[in-house]
């Protein structure tokens, strides 16, 4: 199903600091055909992005805190309720997207499938999630563009209705990789000059936790064992070169 044209709002924290975002020129489309295939508050280099790479997993918030600039330091802030008006996946976008953190197993997060994906706190409580008055979303606003992003999904029972869109610094929409299935499924994207990501987590008839929100920063700085690797290699290098020439 396609949506009408909606409002992208946000501002870009930084030195090039933007009142606000154009509204998109096509709108944003819920159409399960624009499906793209599945890529294969610690701060951590992660396996999955590589060196570089940031990961929040939420492990230092308390369950029932809400989320917003915690993360600053790590460059990504959080907002709800990006869309705004008509043209969520079954029906108006909400305009209080529920932003706060529970614990897995704490008796506030409802089914979240198979396989295991997510742990410990995750975003989004279930109770909080009943009280929204349309279909959630919330922004990632980055404070130096990324290159790529992975996020874990879990209680997925509406595939189409759970999704990441990503836009350029320039607040123009690029494309949206949608769940394929129910359950618990890691949704990924690699590109260039990304400025932000909005968040889908599921309809109003559904209930869907994030967690293990991984980015690579552009230019990110390798980690200091990559700097050993690299000058053993070339080190290598040098020595196979000298042995030819004699």
């Amino acid at each position: 199903m396609t949506a009408a044209p909606i409002a992208f709002k946000t501002t870009l924290l930084g030195a090039a600091l933007l009142a606000s975002l154009p509204a998109l020129a096509g709108g944003k489309t819920e159409d399960p055909a624009r499906i793209i295939a599945n890529a294969p508050a610690a701060h951590v280099t992660t396996s999955t992005l590589g060196p570089g790479s940031v990961m929040i997993d939420f492990e230092t918030l308390s369950a029932g805190a809400t989320v917003s600039n915690q993360y600053s330091a790590m460059g990504v802030v959080f907002s709800p309720s990006p869309y705004t008006g008509s043209g969520g996946p079954t029906g108006d976008w909400a305009s209080n997207s529920d932003m706060t953190i529970a614990a897995v197993g704490g008796g506030n997060t409802g089914a979240l499938g198979t396989p295991s994906l997510v742990s410990g706190k995750i975003l989004h409580s279930y109770n909080g999630w009943l009280a929204e008055d349309g279909d959630a979303s919330f922004l990632m606003t980055f404070s130096a563009p990324i290159t790529s992003i992975s996020i874990d999904f879990a209680g997925i029972s509406k595939p189409a209705s759970t999704g990441i869109d990503i836009y350029n610094t320039s607040g123009d929409y690029v494309t949206s990789v949608f769940a394929t299935k129910t359950g618990q499924q890691t949704l990924t994207y690699t590109g260039s000059n990304i400025g932000y990501v909005a968040v889908t987590p599921g309809d109003f008839e559904d209930w869907v936790g994030v967690d293990n929100i991984n980015f690579l920063q552009a230019g990110a700085v390798p980690e200091p064992e990559t700097y050993g690797l690299l000058a053993l290699g070339l080190g290598i290098i040098g020595i196979a070169v000298r042995r030819r020439q004699r």
